[in-house]
């Protein structure tokens, strides 16, 4: 599904070069007045923030779907969920900073109107990112005692 999304965020950026008379004519059916450069440049920078999220989004389902498995078979406590517990920790680091342009964007480009992202910084969004990363070496440590507990029976 987010694969879907990334070929229909990129086909959309593709299709505003190819299609350009197409994309200005709908700017300018929506609003005569709108500086139709400027509103296509946004556009397409928060086409190239959509594929950026996309792609850290995949980043962060897919080992999340690998430890969700890992805790329904019974073993959460795996090496390999550590390292999974990381990379959903930087894939949130991602979305997160993908904050910082769609904040910009929301303030200093307003020809984009309704379509400008809400550009607020999600101060749980860092917390969880945080929590993510401790949780990551909880997991780390908890499987090497694990292993080391293995080891002493």
């Amino acid at each position: 599904m987010n694969g879907l999304l990334f070929v229909a965020i990129a086909a959309g950026l593709a299709s505003s070069w190819a299609f350009h008379g197409f994309y200005r004519a709908m700017l300018v059916k929506a609003d005569p007045t709108v500086d139709v450069a400027a509103a296509l440049l946004g556009i397409r920078l928060l086409m190239l923030i959509g594929v950026a999220m996309t792609i850290a989004s995949d980043r962060l389902l897919v080992p999340l779907a690998s430890i969700a498995a890992s805790a329904a078979h019974g073993d959460p406590f795996a090496p390999a969920n550590a390292a999974g517990l990381r990379q959903i920790g930087w894939a949130l680091l991602a979305l997160q900073m993908l904050d910082v342009p769609c904040a910009l964007l929301a303030r200093f480009w307003p020809s984009l109107g309704a379509a400008a992202p809400a550009g607020d910084i999600s101060v749980g969004g860092w917390l969880a990112t945080l929590m993510v990363f401790v949780l990551a070496r909880v997991f780390a440590t908890g499987s090497a005692m694990r292993d080391d507990l293995a080891g002493t029976v």
